[in-house]
């Protein structure tokens, strides 16, 4: 298929190379600067993303160099409660030279339509950083041959410092998962994120499979323990053998206070900024559900995801929340977390669809993003 004078195509093991050129080189744009990489192979991160997973591309037909792309993702997620396949669009990145062609784009969103499985929802999510409103106004301006972008709520990623971690309440048992285990924790999940919009579920099959979830072990996760049966979890997955983020730069503000920055996070318990080029050291807080949503068990396993990350070497960790989040106000006060900003969108296919979903507050998994 062309866009404009590109070929826009399926993506093919011949493209991998430029793929991870192209995520190196197209930072997400903000205050900081991030690349999201997938070293050393782009595809090692598209069984962990959801199954199935497209990626589109567009190719310079002169010189063969990948210039955009674009994912789609599908995972098992609640929708209004009920169990859905549901997808996932990411990776949107264009080489600036070539940013601004609205038929490359709709030649792009087209493949991944025509992907669409019959037992899907009817509508897609994606996130967009709430700084970006370039990408914000194309497409949430309904232009034709673009699906349709509603804003479902904002979303916030924490970098969480990994400070000395608290001893959990007395009576409070926080242990590490095991393989036995993992059945029960594939019901706390479920039973818990049906309160929540587009929260991924998973079998314990997945949550076992080296592909699915790639890095991530049994050992990885915390529980709590109550009355004998697990009523909350967490994982602390480490995904740095296939994805990376990358600090590239600065906005020339914060760039120039950035050394006053580093001096003082010491004593302010704040993360450092680091040099430009450096590979964050970071782990994602994932798999995340608690009972009843029970602040003092959520708390004990943060704490204790805390204590993992400095045992493990992980300067930070990465939590992501609705913006409206009753967890978010203690984890400002407990870790004063750096945060992104983004949106999260449902994206609308077809013209007529009109799909309701209730006030639940959405619950993305940051780590499959």
């Amino acid at each position: 298929m062309k866009g404009a004078d590109l070929i826009v195509d399926l993506a093919t093991p011949a493209d991998e190379p430029e793929i991870r050129r192209l995520l190196r080189d197209n930072p997400m744009d903000g205050a900081i600067r991030v690349s999201l990489e997938r070293e050393p192979d782009a595809f090692l991160a598209a069984a962990v993303e959801g199954e199935p997973h497209h990626t589109v591309v567009a190719r310079d037909p002169r010189t063969g160099a990948v210039v955009g792309m674009g994912s789609r993702s599908v995972w098992n997620a609640f929708v209004n409660g009920e169990p859905r396949r549901l997808g996932y669009l990411s990776q949107l990145r264009v080489d600036r030279a070539f940013r601004g062609r609205r038929r490359l784009l709709a030649a792009g969103y087209a493949l991944l339509r025509d992907r669409r499985g019959t037992d899907e929802a009817p509508f897609d999510v994606t996130s967009i950083i709430a700084d970006n409103d370039v990408a914000k106004r194309l497409l949430g301006a309904g232009v034709p041959g673009l699906p349709r972008y509603r804003e479902l709520a904002p979303f916030v990623t924490l970098i969480l410092p990994a400070p000395r971690p608290r001893r959990p309440p007395r009576g409070l048992r926080i242990e590490r998962g095991s393989l036995a285990q993992m059945k029960e924790v594939a019901d706390c999940l479920a039973r818990n994120r049906r309160r929540y919009q587009a929260a991924p579920f998973f079998t314990a099959e997945e949550l076992l499979s080296p592909e699915r979830s790639r890095g991530l072990a049994p050992e990885s996760f915390h529980l709590a323990i109550v009355d004998g049966r697990i009523a909350g979890c967490l994982a602390v997955w480490d995904q740095s053998g296939f994805k990376q983020a990358v600090v590239r730069g600065y906005a020339p503000r914060l760039a120039r206070w950035r050394p006053w920055i580093n001096r003082l996070a010491p004593l302010l318990g704040t993360p450092r900024l680091p040099e430009p080029g450096s590979l964050l050291p970071h782990a994602y807080v994932s798999h995340l559900a608690v009972d009843d949503d029970d602040p003092t068990l959520f708390q004990a396993l943060v704490e204790a995801a805390c204590a993992d990350a400095r045992a493990g070497g992980y300067a930070y960790l990465i939590l992501g929340l609705a913006a409206h989040h009753p967890w978010l106000p203690w984890l400002r006060r407990r870790f004063r977390a750096r945060e992104y900003r983004s949106v999260l969108y449902t994206v609308h296919w077809d013209a007529g669809e009109n799909t309701l979903l209730d006030d639940r507050l959405p619950h993305v998994e940051t780590a499959l993003l």
